[in-house]
């Protein structure tokens, strides 16, 4: 069974776009990955209290065939391939590569909760998934995610990369 799957995918570190870039190709590789869309890149500031660099976000849609934590294994997977460490949370990062959203699915499990539990709070999520499909609607909440935007404050600032170099 496929299930179409929005992941989230940010870098603040080396080239982040470059890394983002890589980060879409290493999952696109795969072969449960099927049709793929991906947005744009934003640059966007850090939704955390740590100081550190802006980040270069974009999500990528495809569609999958197989359950949702062989998805998050190999996100790890390529996480870890470009070398991500978790030392500090919420701290600077070479990839970071979240499940945001399958189909309607919602699973709360020790090692993956969907959709993702920060969503609906983060623009730099929201957004480029919004670019993707401006008619999805967050299973937990039965809301159009468009309408998540207007709580969030002007404090997480996103900005398109367009062609110049982000």
């Amino acid at each position: 069974m496929f299930r179409h799957v929005f992941v989230g995918i940010g870098s603040n570190l080396g080239d982040p776009r470059k890394n983002c870039s890589t980060g879409v190709d290493a999952i696109l590789r795969d072969k449960r990955v099927g049709l793929s869309v991906r947005a744009s890149f934003y640059v966007t500031s850090p939704v955390s209290p740590i100081d550190q660099p802006d980040f270069v976000n974009c999500a990528v849609r495809f569609s999958w065939a197989g359950d949702p934590l062989p998805l998050l294994a190999l996100l790890r997977g390529i996480e870890e391939q470009m070398g991500r460490t978790r030392e500090v949370r919420w701290g600077p990062r070479t990839l970071d590569l979240d499940v945001l959203l399958m189909d309607d699915l919602i699973l709360d499990s020790e090692a993956l909760t969907v959709p993702h539990p920060g969503l609906h709070v983060r623009k730099f999520a929201l957004v480029p998934c919004l670019e993707i499909d401006p008619d999805l609607v967050h299973p937990r909440f039965k809301r159009p995610l468009r309408a998540f935007l207007d709580s969030i404050g002007d404090e997480q600032e996103i900005t398109l990369c367009g062609s110049q170099p982000c």
